[in-house]
C-alpha cells in the first residue's frame, strides 16, 4: 500500500514538474516572442503576462495579485547557481522551524487571495492548491534537503499557474456564451 502511495506522489510530482518546466516557469512574466521584439524594437525579453480574455475585472485583479505574490515568494531574488529562480519563500524557509511556518502561512495567503475570484475556487482546485502548500511545508521541515526541494517545487508558482489555467477556461466559456448570445440576437432580430 505504501509503495502505491509513493508511486502516486512521485508520478504526480514529476508530471507537474515536467508541465511546469521543473519549477522554472514564471507566473508573472512571459517571454516575448522574437517577432514581437523585432517589431517593437525593445531590448527586454520579458513582459507581464496579460490576463486571459473573457474574465471579469475582479478576476483579472485577483489573478494579477496572486501572480505578483507568487513571483515575489518564488522568483524575485534572482537565479541561483542551478538556473532556478529563488524568492523570499526560500530565504524565509532557511530559518529552522519558524521559517517554514511563516513560508507556509504566506503560501496559504496566496490561496486565500485566489479564492476571491467570482464564484470562489472550485473545490478540486482549492484542494490541489492546499495540497501544493502542504507538500511544500512538509518538505521544508527537512533540514537542508527540504530547502532545496522548496526552491525546486515552487508551490506558489504552481498555484498561480493553476488559477490562471482555471480562469482561462472560465474566460473561454464566457466568450463562447457571449458569442452565442450575440448570434441569437442577430438571428432573432430586434425585439419589440
Amino acid at each position: 500500500m505504501s509503495s502505491f502511495i509513493g508511486k502516486y506522489i512521485a508520478r504526480r510530482f514529476f508530471q507537474e514538474s515536467v508541465n511546469n518546466a521543473f519549477g522554472t516557469e514564471d507566473p508573472y512574466f512571459e517571454q516575448v516572442p522574437m517577432e514581437d521584439m523585432q517589431a517593437n524594437k525593445k531590448k527586454k525579453s520579458k513582459r507581464r503576462r496579460p490576463p486571459p480574455p473573457g474574465i471579469s475585472e475582479n478576476d483579472a485583479k485577483v489573478l494579477t495579485k496572486v501572480k505578483r505574490r507568487s513571483y515575489y515568494l518564488d522568483m524575485s531574488l534572482g537565479i541561483c547557481c542551478c538556473g532556478l529562480g529563488i524568492g523570499w519563500s526560500a530565504v524565509i524557509g532557511i530559518i529552522p522551524g519558524i521559517g517554514d511556518i511563516i513560508a507556509a502561512y504566506l503560501s496559504y495567503s496566496v490561496v486565500q487571495s485566489a479564492s476571491k475570484i467570482d464564484g470562489g475556487l472550485p473545490t478540486p482546485l482549492y484542494s490541489k492548491m492546499i495540497g501544493n502548500v502542504m507538500i511544500d511545508f512538509a518538505f521544508g521541515l527537512v533540514p537542508i534537503v527540504g530547502d532545496i526541494v522548496n526552491v525546486v517545487y515552487k508551490a506558489n508558482s504552481r498555484n498561480s499557474l493553476l488559477l490562471e489555467k482555471h480562469l482561462r477556461e472560465v474566460g473561454q466559456k464566457n466568450l463562447k456564451a457571449s458569442n452565442a448570445n450575440d448570434v441569437s440576437q442577430i438571428i432573432g432580430g430586434p425585439s419589440t
